[in-house]
């Protein structure tokens, strides 16, 4: 039978993995995923040194990550009196930390795909009447059709009032 603390514990890091398997899906990084979730559920701001104790990762992994999550705006950087560390606090709002972190990191990850899609349609024109070109033309229009009505669907004022 667990105590008290342990299933607290278990709690805990089953959060933080699925967290991370969340961020996973939206193409991000697992361990921005994991730092978001152990802040966001931690009462305290916590420092790097403290984020690669729980989460048993490279100081240098959880910095880049950390900045990362600051640029997106879910985290923010604070400092003690008497303390040179920094710490860090999950962003509360998360339907702010998605309009103003996460959609904009898609939209760009959207326009990035329609470029290189653009780049290998223009690339397929000197192979014209080729059969594999061919097939690769229709699929490359077909995800062109995809990434599009998402970014449409991503930009509609509506949906981004619900989000």
């Amino acid at each position: 039978m667990k105590t008290g603390d342990q299933a607290v514990s278990d709690a805990l890091w089953q959060m933080i993995e699925a967290g991370g398997r969340t961020s996973q899906t939206f193409g991000l990084s697992r361990l921005l995923g994991q730092i978001y979730t152990l802040l966001y559920l931690k009462s305290d701001p916590l420092s790097l040194d403290e984020i690669v104790n729980e989460l048993e990762v490279s100081k240098a992994s959880v910095s880049v990550a950390c900045r990362q999550l600051q640029s997106f705006g879910a985290v923010k950087r604070s400092t003690r009196k008497g303390d040179r560390r920094d710490f860090y606090e999950a962003v509360q709002d998360v339907r702010g930390l998605i309009q103003n972190g996460l959609l904009p990191a898609i939209e760009k990850k959207l326009d990035s795909a329609r470029i290189q899609i653009e780049q290998c349609l223009a690339m397929l024109e000197a192979a014209d009447g080729n059969p594999r070109a061919e097939q690769l033309r229709t699929r490359l229009h077909e995800a062109e059709k995809r990434r599009a009505k998402m970014d449409k669907l991503l930009r509609n004022p509506l949906v981004r009032s619900m989000l």
